[in-house]
Protein backbone atom coordinates (compact mmCIF):
# COMPACT_ATOMS: atom_id res chain seq x y z
CA UNK A 1 0.00 0.00 0.00
CA UNK A 2 2.77 2.72 0.69
CA UNK A 3 4.88 1.43 -1.98
CA UNK A 4 2.28 2.36 -4.24
CA UNK A 5 1.21 5.44 -2.81
CA UNK A 6 5.33 6.52 -2.88
CA UNK A 7 4.96 5.51 -6.79
CA UNK A 8 1.82 7.53 -7.38
CA UNK A 9 3.66 10.64 -5.77
CA UNK A 10 6.91 10.42 -7.98
CA UNK A 11 4.76 9.96 -11.44
CA UNK A 12 2.70 13.02 -10.28
CA UNK A 13 5.71 15.34 -9.45
CA UNK A 14 7.01 13.95 -12.83
CA UNK A 15 4.14 15.41 -14.71
CA UNK A 16 3.78 18.00 -13.58
CA UNK A 17 7.89 19.22 -13.53
CA UNK A 18 8.28 18.14 -17.04
CA UNK A 19 7.94 20.66 -20.13
CA UNK A 20 5.32 19.71 -22.62
CA UNK A 21 6.35 19.04 -26.13
CA UNK A 22 4.13 21.08 -28.84
CA UNK A 23 3.14 23.64 -26.18
CA UNK A 24 4.18 26.17 -28.74
CA UNK A 25 0.60 27.48 -30.55
CA UNK A 26 2.39 27.47 -33.74
CA UNK A 27 4.12 24.44 -33.20
CA UNK A 28 0.78 22.79 -32.65
CA UNK A 29 -0.01 23.63 -36.36
CA UNK A 30 2.91 22.24 -37.91
CA UNK A 31 4.36 25.96 -38.25
CA UNK A 32 7.78 26.34 -37.43
CA UNK A 33 8.00 29.48 -35.46
CA UNK A 34 11.20 31.37 -37.24
CA UNK A 35 8.28 32.02 -40.11
CA UNK A 36 7.72 34.79 -38.12
CA UNK A 37 11.27 36.03 -39.10
CA UNK A 38 10.43 36.42 -42.67
CA UNK A 39 8.42 39.40 -42.01
CA UNK A 40 11.53 40.91 -41.31
CA UNK A 41 13.67 39.36 -43.29
CA UNK A 42 12.82 37.42 -46.19
CA UNK A 43 16.32 36.71 -47.15
CA UNK A 44 16.19 34.18 -44.28
CA UNK A 45 13.93 32.01 -46.18
CA UNK A 46 17.28 30.93 -48.36
CA UNK A 47 15.67 31.02 -51.64
CA UNK A 48 16.31 34.04 -54.25
CA UNK A 49 12.67 35.74 -55.23
CA UNK A 50 11.83 38.49 -57.79
CA UNK A 51 9.06 40.32 -56.85
CA UNK A 52 7.13 42.93 -58.10
CA UNK A 53 6.17 45.80 -56.78
CA UNK A 54 3.71 48.89 -56.84
CA UNK A 55 4.42 51.55 -54.83
CA UNK A 56 1.84 54.58 -54.54
CA UNK A 57 3.17 57.85 -52.42
CA UNK A 58 1.09 61.12 -51.26
CA UNK A 59 4.01 63.46 -49.67
CA UNK A 60 3.85 67.21 -49.59
CA UNK A 61 0.51 67.44 -51.71
CA UNK A 62 2.05 65.76 -54.57
CA UNK A 63 1.24 62.20 -55.75
CA UNK A 64 3.68 59.39 -57.53
CA UNK A 65 3.44 56.20 -58.45
CA UNK A 66 5.97 53.69 -59.66
CA UNK A 67 6.15 49.97 -60.94
CA UNK A 68 9.18 48.27 -60.10
CA UNK A 69 10.96 44.78 -59.56
CA UNK A 70 13.01 43.93 -55.86
CA UNK A 71 15.33 41.00 -56.88
CA UNK A 72 16.67 39.12 -53.40
CA UNK A 73 19.27 36.96 -54.22
CA UNK A 74 20.80 35.23 -51.29
CA UNK A 75 23.49 32.84 -53.01
CA UNK A 76 26.31 35.15 -54.41
CA UNK A 77 29.37 34.45 -53.17
CA UNK A 78 29.91 37.92 -51.62
CA UNK A 79 26.50 37.17 -49.21
CA UNK A 80 23.13 38.53 -50.30
CA UNK A 81 22.35 40.65 -52.65
CA UNK A 82 19.47 42.72 -53.31
CA UNK A 83 18.85 44.93 -56.80
CA UNK A 84 16.45 46.55 -58.07
CA UNK A 85 14.89 47.07 -61.41
CA UNK A 86 13.45 50.11 -62.46
CA UNK A 87 11.77 50.68 -65.63
CA UNK A 88 13.68 53.06 -68.02
CA UNK A 89 11.52 55.15 -69.41
CA UNK A 90 10.84 56.37 -65.81
CA UNK A 91 15.00 56.80 -64.77
CA UNK A 92 14.95 60.83 -65.51
CA UNK A 93 12.51 61.24 -62.91
CA UNK A 94 14.22 59.15 -60.15
CA UNK A 95 17.18 59.98 -57.88
CA UNK A 96 19.58 56.73 -58.48
CA UNK A 97 21.78 57.92 -55.70
CA UNK A 98 18.95 58.17 -52.95
CA UNK A 99 17.66 54.36 -54.17
CA UNK A 100 21.36 53.66 -53.91
CA UNK A 101 21.66 54.64 -50.41
CA UNK A 102 18.20 52.69 -49.80
CA UNK A 103 19.83 49.67 -51.10
CA UNK A 104 22.59 50.16 -48.88
CA UNK A 105 20.87 50.68 -45.68
CA UNK A 106 18.87 48.00 -46.84
CA UNK A 107 21.56 45.50 -46.97
CA UNK A 108 22.58 46.37 -43.77
CA UNK A 109 19.63 45.90 -42.42
CA UNK A 110 19.53 42.11 -44.09
CA UNK A 111 22.92 41.50 -42.67
CA UNK A 112 22.13 42.13 -39.10
CA UNK A 113 19.01 40.06 -38.94
CA UNK A 114 20.60 37.36 -40.61
CA UNK A 115 20.65 35.66 -37.47
CA UNK A 116 19.16 35.70 -33.97
CA UNK A 117 15.56 35.46 -32.99
CA UNK A 118 13.21 38.41 -33.95
CA UNK A 119 10.29 37.75 -32.49
CA UNK A 120 9.44 36.91 -28.44
CA UNK A 121 9.05 33.10 -28.11
CA UNK A 122 7.30 34.08 -24.79
CA UNK A 123 4.60 36.52 -26.49
CA UNK A 124 3.22 33.68 -28.55
CA UNK A 125 -0.81 33.42 -27.66
CA UNK A 126 -3.56 32.39 -29.05
CA UNK A 127 -6.57 34.83 -29.57
CA UNK A 128 -9.10 33.09 -31.71
CA UNK A 129 -9.29 29.53 -32.38
CA UNK A 130 -12.33 28.32 -34.40
CA UNK A 131 -12.37 25.22 -36.52
CA UNK A 132 -11.97 26.99 -39.69
CA UNK A 133 -9.63 29.96 -38.23
CA UNK A 134 -7.02 30.35 -35.87
CA UNK A 135 -5.32 33.66 -34.52
CA UNK A 136 -2.10 33.73 -32.46
CA UNK A 137 -0.34 37.15 -31.55
CA UNK A 138 2.87 38.07 -30.82
CA UNK A 139 5.83 40.93 -30.20
CA UNK A 140 9.16 41.18 -31.57
CA UNK A 141 12.35 40.89 -29.81
CA UNK A 142 13.59 44.59 -28.87
CA UNK A 143 17.58 43.71 -28.17
CA UNK A 144 17.42 42.00 -31.93
CA UNK A 145 16.32 44.53 -33.68
CA UNK A 146 18.41 47.22 -35.90
CA UNK A 147 17.84 50.76 -35.23
CA UNK A 148 16.36 50.94 -38.38
CA UNK A 149 13.65 48.41 -37.68
CA UNK A 150 13.17 49.71 -33.58
CA UNK A 151 9.49 50.58 -34.44
CA UNK A 152 8.44 47.06 -34.64
CA UNK A 153 9.35 46.54 -31.18
CA UNK A 154 6.03 48.68 -30.30
CA UNK A 155 3.59 46.76 -32.64
CA UNK A 156 1.83 43.55 -32.36
CA UNK A 157 1.94 40.93 -34.95
CA UNK A 158 -1.13 38.15 -35.91
CA UNK A 159 -0.20 34.92 -37.49
CA UNK A 160 -3.46 34.15 -39.30
CA UNK A 161 -4.29 30.11 -39.83
CA UNK A 162 -7.10 28.80 -41.80
CA UNK A 163 -8.18 25.51 -42.45
CA UNK A 164 -5.04 24.58 -40.69
CA UNK A 165 -2.94 25.98 -43.84
CA UNK A 166 -1.09 29.88 -42.61
CA UNK A 167 -1.90 32.34 -45.22
CA UNK A 168 -0.69 35.51 -44.04
CA UNK A 169 1.06 37.55 -40.99
CA UNK A 170 -0.24 40.73 -40.30
CA UNK A 171 1.95 43.48 -38.04
CA UNK A 172 0.18 46.62 -37.21
CA UNK A 173 0.75 49.50 -34.43
CA UNK A 174 -0.65 50.58 -31.55
CA UNK A 175 0.59 53.79 -30.75
CA UNK A 176 1.30 56.86 -32.92
CA UNK A 177 5.06 56.88 -33.57
CA UNK A 178 7.75 58.46 -35.48
CA UNK A 179 9.40 57.37 -38.66
CA UNK A 180 11.83 58.70 -40.37
CA UNK A 181 10.39 62.28 -40.09
CA UNK A 182 6.63 60.76 -40.48
CA UNK A 183 4.39 61.20 -37.86
CA UNK A 184 3.15 57.46 -38.38
CA UNK A 185 -0.62 57.23 -37.39
CA UNK A 186 -1.55 53.90 -39.17
CA UNK A 187 1.38 51.14 -39.97
CA UNK A 188 0.17 47.75 -41.15
CA UNK A 189 2.18 45.38 -43.11
CA UNK A 190 1.33 42.16 -44.44
CA UNK A 191 3.17 39.07 -45.88
CA UNK A 192 0.89 36.63 -47.36
CA UNK A 193 2.06 32.56 -47.59
CA UNK A 194 1.61 29.97 -49.84
CA UNK A 195 2.77 26.10 -49.00
CA UNK A 196 5.13 24.62 -50.99
CA UNK A 197 4.59 20.51 -51.70
CA UNK A 198 5.18 19.86 -48.04
CA UNK A 199 8.21 21.69 -47.86
CA UNK A 200 6.85 24.46 -45.61
CA UNK A 201 5.69 28.19 -46.64
CA UNK A 202 7.19 30.58 -48.59
CA UNK A 203 6.37 34.19 -49.27
CA UNK A 204 3.86 34.93 -52.21
CA UNK A 205 3.91 39.01 -51.58
CA UNK A 206 3.14 41.75 -49.28
CA UNK A 207 1.49 44.79 -48.58
CA UNK A 208 2.42 47.79 -46.82
CA UNK A 209 0.15 50.68 -45.96
CA UNK A 210 1.76 53.86 -43.89
CA UNK A 211 -0.49 56.59 -42.91
CA UNK A 212 0.33 60.03 -41.22
CA UNK A 213 1.83 63.47 -41.46
CA UNK A 214 4.83 64.46 -42.85
CA UNK A 215 6.23 68.09 -42.10
CA UNK A 216 2.37 68.96 -41.41
CA UNK A 217 0.93 68.01 -44.27
CA UNK A 218 -0.75 64.42 -44.89
CA UNK A 219 1.36 61.48 -45.85
CA UNK A 220 0.32 58.09 -47.62
CA UNK A 221 2.42 55.11 -48.45
CA UNK A 222 1.39 52.26 -49.87
CA UNK A 223 3.02 49.25 -51.43
CA UNK A 224 1.72 45.52 -52.91
CA UNK A 225 4.29 43.84 -53.82
CA UNK A 226 4.16 40.11 -55.49
CA UNK A 227 6.46 37.33 -55.62
CA UNK A 228 6.64 36.40 -59.69
CA UNK A 229 9.36 33.71 -59.50
CA UNK A 230 11.81 31.79 -56.67
CA UNK A 231 14.89 30.10 -57.72
CA UNK A 232 17.40 27.95 -56.18
CA UNK A 233 21.28 28.31 -56.18
CA UNK A 234 21.24 26.20 -59.72
CA UNK A 235 18.80 29.03 -60.69
CA UNK A 236 16.35 26.25 -61.40
CA UNK A 237 12.88 27.26 -60.53
CA UNK A 238 10.76 26.90 -57.53
CA UNK A 239 7.20 27.24 -58.01
CA UNK A 240 4.16 26.60 -55.28
CA UNK A 241 2.40 24.51 -57.33
CA UNK A 242 4.99 22.00 -58.15
CA UNK A 243 8.19 22.87 -56.03
CA UNK A 244 11.43 22.74 -57.73
CA UNK A 245 11.05 21.79 -61.36
CA UNK A 246 13.85 21.81 -63.84
CA UNK A 247 13.74 25.33 -65.51
CA UNK A 248 15.57 27.87 -65.20
CA UNK A 249 14.72 31.31 -64.44
CA UNK A 250 15.01 34.57 -66.79
CA UNK A 251 15.16 37.96 -64.97
CA UNK A 252 16.57 40.28 -67.58
CA UNK A 253 14.39 42.82 -69.03
CA UNK A 254 15.43 44.76 -71.61
CA UNK A 255 12.96 47.16 -70.50
CA UNK A 256 14.07 48.03 -66.85
CA UNK A 257 17.37 48.84 -65.81
CA UNK A 258 19.36 46.83 -62.73
CA UNK A 259 20.55 49.34 -60.03
CA UNK A 260 22.36 47.17 -57.30
CA UNK A 261 25.51 47.75 -55.21
CA UNK A 262 29.07 46.68 -55.75
CA UNK A 263 29.74 44.08 -53.18
CA UNK A 264 31.92 41.80 -55.08
CA UNK A 265 35.02 43.90 -53.80
CA UNK A 266 38.57 42.55 -53.25
CA UNK A 267 38.83 43.90 -49.44
CA UNK A 268 38.70 42.79 -46.75
CA UNK A 269 40.05 39.86 -48.16
CA UNK A 270 37.97 37.09 -46.78
CA UNK A 271 35.28 39.66 -46.38
CA UNK A 272 32.92 37.30 -49.14
CA UNK A 273 32.89 34.30 -46.64
CA UNK A 274 32.26 36.17 -43.67
CA UNK A 275 29.29 38.47 -45.32
CA UNK A 276 28.30 34.81 -46.43
CA UNK A 277 28.46 33.61 -42.68
CA UNK A 278 26.14 36.48 -42.06
CA UNK A 279 28.67 39.11 -40.41
CA UNK A 280 28.07 42.56 -40.46
CA UNK A 281 31.39 44.26 -41.60
CA UNK A 282 32.24 47.60 -41.93
CA UNK A 283 32.91 49.51 -45.09
CA UNK A 284 35.92 48.83 -46.38
CA UNK A 285 37.51 52.37 -46.70
CA UNK A 286 37.42 55.16 -44.17
CA UNK A 287 38.68 58.97 -43.48
CA UNK A 288 39.34 60.28 -40.24
CA UNK A 289 39.62 63.81 -38.98
CA UNK A 290 40.75 63.63 -35.73
CA UNK A 291 41.12 66.33 -33.45
CA UNK A 292 43.63 65.52 -30.13
CA UNK A 293 44.38 67.94 -27.07
CA UNK A 294 46.84 66.41 -24.73
CA UNK A 295 48.43 67.86 -21.32
CA UNK A 296 51.55 66.21 -20.41
CA UNK A 297 53.66 66.95 -17.25
CA UNK A 298 57.25 65.17 -17.83
CA UNK A 299 59.97 64.70 -16.32
CA UNK A 300 63.51 65.64 -16.88
CA UNK A 301 66.15 62.89 -17.79
CA UNK A 302 69.05 65.41 -18.86
CA UNK A 303 70.27 68.86 -19.26
CA UNK A 304 72.92 70.48 -21.03
CA UNK A 305 73.47 74.47 -21.52
CA UNK A 306 76.39 75.09 -24.24
CA UNK A 307 77.77 71.29 -24.30
CA UNK A 308 77.89 71.62 -20.48
CA UNK A 309 76.19 68.67 -18.85
CA UNK A 310 74.49 69.07 -15.26
CA UNK A 311 73.81 66.79 -12.41
CA UNK A 312 69.95 67.27 -12.31
CA UNK A 313 69.90 65.92 -8.62
CA UNK A 314 72.18 67.76 -7.29
CA UNK A 315 70.86 70.69 -9.04
CA UNK A 316 66.94 70.67 -9.22
CA UNK A 317 64.10 69.92 -6.43
CA UNK A 318 60.86 68.45 -6.69
CA UNK A 319 59.23 71.52 -7.42
CA UNK A 320 60.23 71.78 -10.94
CA UNK A 321 57.78 71.11 -13.22
CA UNK A 322 58.37 70.65 -17.40
CA UNK A 323 54.73 70.81 -18.89
CA UNK A 324 53.61 70.73 -22.48
CA UNK A 325 50.04 71.32 -23.86
CA UNK A 326 49.52 69.59 -27.70
CA UNK A 327 46.96 70.37 -30.12
CA UNK A 328 47.17 67.94 -33.05
CA UNK A 329 44.61 67.79 -36.02
CA UNK A 330 45.42 64.95 -38.23
CA UNK A 331 43.93 63.37 -40.75
CA UNK A 332 44.09 59.11 -41.00
CA UNK A 333 42.79 57.16 -43.84
CA UNK A 334 42.21 53.04 -43.19
CA UNK A 335 41.78 50.12 -45.05
CA UNK A 336 40.24 46.80 -43.53
CA UNK A 337 42.72 44.54 -44.89
CA UNK A 338 41.03 41.56 -43.25
CA UNK A 339 37.87 41.21 -41.77
CA UNK A 340 39.64 41.95 -38.32
CA UNK A 341 42.87 43.73 -39.30
CA UNK A 342 42.40 46.85 -40.37
CA UNK A 343 45.65 49.67 -41.80
CA UNK A 344 46.00 53.11 -41.66
CA UNK A 345 47.81 56.42 -42.51
CA UNK A 346 48.50 59.36 -40.65
CA UNK A 347 49.10 62.86 -41.78
CA UNK A 348 48.92 66.10 -39.68
CA UNK A 349 50.74 68.62 -37.98
CA UNK A 350 50.80 69.64 -33.86
CA UNK A 351 51.41 73.19 -31.92
CA UNK A 352 52.84 72.77 -28.99
CA UNK A 353 53.59 74.99 -26.09
CA UNK A 354 55.90 73.69 -23.14
CA UNK A 355 56.21 75.47 -20.01
CA UNK A 356 59.73 75.19 -17.97
CA UNK A 357 59.69 76.06 -14.28
CA UNK A 358 63.34 75.43 -12.85
CA UNK A 359 63.79 75.70 -8.92
CA UNK A 360 67.15 75.35 -7.36
CA UNK A 361 67.88 75.51 -3.64
CA UNK A 362 71.89 76.03 -4.86
CA UNK A 363 71.58 78.07 -7.50
CA UNK A 364 72.99 77.02 -10.90
CA UNK A 365 75.77 78.78 -12.37
CA UNK A 366 77.88 77.67 -15.44
CA UNK A 367 81.46 78.94 -16.77
CA UNK A 368 81.65 82.22 -18.55
CA UNK A 369 81.86 80.70 -22.42
CA UNK A 370 84.62 83.66 -23.60
CA UNK A 371 87.21 83.74 -20.58
CA UNK A 372 86.18 80.75 -18.62
CA UNK A 373 89.26 80.90 -16.20
CA UNK A 374 89.57 84.88 -15.56
CA UNK A 375 85.88 85.86 -15.74
CA UNK A 376 83.42 84.76 -13.40
CA UNK A 377 80.91 82.24 -13.86
CA UNK A 378 77.53 82.84 -15.20
CA UNK A 379 74.44 82.52 -12.95
CA UNK A 380 71.55 80.88 -14.38
CA UNK A 381 69.71 80.11 -11.40
CA UNK A 382 70.58 81.73 -8.24
CA UNK A 383 70.18 80.16 -5.07
CA UNK A 384 66.73 79.40 -3.90
CA UNK A 385 65.61 81.25 -7.18
CA UNK A 386 63.77 79.49 -10.44
CA UNK A 387 64.01 79.81 -14.44
CA UNK A 388 61.06 80.10 -16.22
CA UNK A 389 60.82 79.69 -19.88
CA UNK A 390 58.67 78.13 -22.63
CA UNK A 391 59.03 77.02 -25.68
CA UNK A 392 56.31 77.29 -28.98
CA UNK A 393 56.82 74.70 -31.53
CA UNK A 394 55.16 73.32 -34.75
CA UNK A 395 55.39 69.97 -35.84
CA UNK A 396 54.31 67.69 -39.28
CA UNK A 397 53.24 64.63 -37.89
CA UNK A 398 53.26 61.41 -40.37
CA UNK A 399 52.59 57.77 -39.19
CA UNK A 400 51.27 54.05 -39.91
CA UNK A 401 48.40 52.33 -37.60
CA UNK A 402 47.09 49.14 -37.41
CA UNK A 403 43.85 47.63 -36.20
CA UNK A 404 42.96 44.50 -34.66
CA UNK A 405 39.13 43.92 -33.54
CA UNK A 406 36.88 41.07 -32.58
CA UNK A 407 33.26 40.60 -31.06
CA UNK A 408 30.99 38.07 -30.01
CA UNK A 409 27.20 39.31 -29.61
CA UNK A 410 26.83 42.58 -28.64
CA UNK A 411 30.71 42.68 -26.70
CA UNK A 412 33.50 43.87 -28.86
CA UNK A 413 37.26 44.48 -28.28
CA UNK A 414 40.20 46.04 -30.48
CA UNK A 415 43.92 46.81 -30.24
CA UNK A 416 45.29 50.08 -31.56
CA UNK A 417 49.15 50.39 -32.52
CA UNK A 418 50.12 53.71 -34.07
CA UNK A 419 54.03 54.37 -34.97
CA UNK A 420 54.22 58.49 -35.72
CA UNK A 421 56.87 60.76 -36.34
CA UNK A 422 57.03 64.43 -35.63
CA UNK A 423 59.21 66.67 -37.30
CA UNK A 424 59.71 70.29 -36.15
CA UNK A 425 61.58 72.34 -39.23
CA UNK A 426 62.48 75.45 -37.16
CA UNK A 427 64.87 73.03 -34.89
CA UNK A 428 65.55 70.42 -37.38
CA UNK A 429 64.41 67.74 -34.68
CA UNK A 430 62.90 64.37 -35.22
CA UNK A 431 60.86 62.49 -32.50
CA UNK A 432 59.15 59.31 -32.93
CA UNK A 433 56.46 58.24 -30.76
CA UNK A 434 54.86 54.73 -29.88
CA UNK A 435 51.04 54.30 -29.06
CA UNK A 436 48.73 51.24 -28.26
CA UNK A 437 45.21 51.28 -27.24
CA UNK A 438 43.26 47.54 -26.37
CA UNK A 439 39.82 48.75 -25.06
CA UNK A 440 37.00 46.06 -24.48
CA UNK A 441 33.47 47.59 -24.56
CA UNK A 442 29.84 46.75 -26.00
CA UNK A 443 26.87 48.27 -28.19
CA UNK A 444 23.94 49.86 -27.30
CA UNK A 445 21.93 48.98 -30.63
CA UNK A 446 19.01 50.71 -29.77
CA UNK A 447 20.92 53.93 -29.96
CA UNK A 448 23.69 52.67 -32.45
CA UNK A 449 26.35 53.57 -29.35
CA UNK A 450 29.54 51.93 -28.54
CA UNK A 451 30.61 52.38 -24.90
CA UNK A 452 34.46 51.04 -23.75
CA UNK A 453 37.18 51.16 -21.47
CA UNK A 454 40.66 50.40 -21.73
CA UNK A 455 44.17 51.66 -21.07
CA UNK A 456 47.03 53.58 -23.59
CA UNK A 457 50.10 53.32 -23.34
CA UNK A 458 52.46 56.28 -24.82
CA UNK A 459 56.21 56.15 -25.37
CA UNK A 460 56.92 59.57 -26.07
CA UNK A 461 60.64 59.78 -25.92
CA UNK A 462 62.07 63.25 -27.03
CA UNK A 463 64.73 65.67 -26.51
CA UNK A 464 63.97 69.28 -26.61
CA UNK A 465 66.54 72.02 -27.63
CA UNK A 466 66.45 75.70 -26.57
CA UNK A 467 67.92 79.24 -26.95
CA UNK A 468 68.01 81.31 -23.37
CA UNK A 469 68.28 84.93 -23.88
CA UNK A 470 68.64 86.41 -19.78
CA UNK A 471 70.61 88.56 -17.71
CA UNK A 472 73.23 87.95 -14.78
CA UNK A 473 73.53 88.64 -11.52
CA UNK A 474 75.55 92.35 -12.60
CA UNK A 475 73.29 92.67 -15.09
CA UNK A 476 75.11 91.67 -18.45
CA UNK A 477 72.97 90.01 -21.27
CA UNK A 478 74.00 86.41 -22.29
CA UNK A 479 72.54 83.58 -24.72
CA UNK A 480 72.43 80.51 -24.29
CA UNK A 481 71.84 77.17 -26.10
CA UNK A 482 71.17 73.90 -25.22
CA UNK A 483 68.59 70.88 -24.65
CA UNK A 484 66.86 69.00 -22.20
CA UNK A 485 65.35 65.35 -22.17
CA UNK A 486 62.13 64.58 -21.26
CA UNK A 487 59.78 61.80 -20.43
CA UNK A 488 56.48 60.56 -18.71
CA UNK A 489 54.41 58.15 -17.13
CA UNK A 490 53.86 55.84 -20.26
CA UNK A 491 50.40 54.13 -19.22
CA UNK A 492 46.91 55.83 -18.72
CA UNK A 493 43.38 55.47 -18.38
CA UNK A 494 41.10 54.90 -20.80
CA UNK A 495 37.05 55.79 -21.28
CA UNK A 496 35.44 56.76 -24.47
CA UNK A 497 32.56 56.17 -26.48
CA UNK A 498 31.53 56.17 -30.70
CA UNK A 499 28.13 56.80 -32.09
CA UNK A 500 26.48 55.86 -35.82
CA UNK A 501 25.02 58.79 -37.32
CA UNK A 502 24.53 56.91 -40.20
CA UNK A 503 25.95 53.62 -42.25
CA UNK A 504 28.86 55.83 -43.57
CA UNK A 505 29.16 58.46 -40.82
CA UNK A 506 30.30 57.85 -37.03
CA UNK A 507 32.03 60.11 -34.51
CA UNK A 508 33.83 58.96 -31.69
CA UNK A 509 35.37 60.76 -28.39
CA UNK A 510 37.88 59.47 -26.13
CA UNK A 511 39.57 60.81 -22.71
CA UNK A 512 42.56 59.19 -21.40
CA UNK A 513 44.04 60.39 -18.21
CA UNK A 514 47.19 58.86 -16.42
CA UNK A 515 49.53 59.71 -14.07
CA UNK A 516 51.74 62.31 -15.75
CA UNK A 517 48.97 62.85 -18.79
CA UNK A 518 45.50 64.10 -19.61
CA UNK A 519 44.18 63.29 -23.08
CA UNK A 520 40.87 64.41 -25.08
CA UNK A 521 40.44 62.75 -29.04
CA UNK A 522 37.43 63.54 -30.89
CA UNK A 523 37.05 62.06 -34.21
CA UNK A 524 34.57 61.99 -37.27
CA UNK A 525 34.69 59.10 -39.63
CA UNK A 526 33.42 58.65 -43.32
CA UNK A 527 33.44 55.15 -44.62
CA UNK A 528 32.76 53.84 -47.77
Amino acid sequence: MYKLLLILLLQSTFLFSQEFYNSNPLVVHRITPDIINNVISQTRQNVAFRMQLDHKLLKDGHQSRLNYFLIVDPFPSYGSELKVQLPKKELDNLELSEIRSSLDTLMGIELHVQHGVLYDNNSLTVVKSTDQESVISFTFNKSTLPKELKHFGEMTGYVYIENGVLTKIVVKNSKRFSLRGIEVNKFNRTTYFKPVQERGYLVSGSTLDIVGTYDGSPYEEHLMGTVVSYWNANREEVTFEHGLIKRRVVIDDDSYEVVALDLDRFFPILGKEARKAGFELPKPFGITLVNMFQDTNMHMTSFEIDGLGIDLNKILDGDSTYRSLTYAPLLRADLWVLPFVSLSLILGGTDTNTDVHLVSDSGLSIPNPILPNILPPITVIPPGGALNGSLHTNSVLYGVGATIAGGFDNYFTTIDFQYMVAYTPSKDVTLDMMIITPIVGYTFNDYDTRLFIGAQYQRLAQEITFALDFNDQNGQPHSLSGSVGLRSDEWAGVIGTDYSFSRNWSSNLLYSQGVDRKNVVLGITYRF
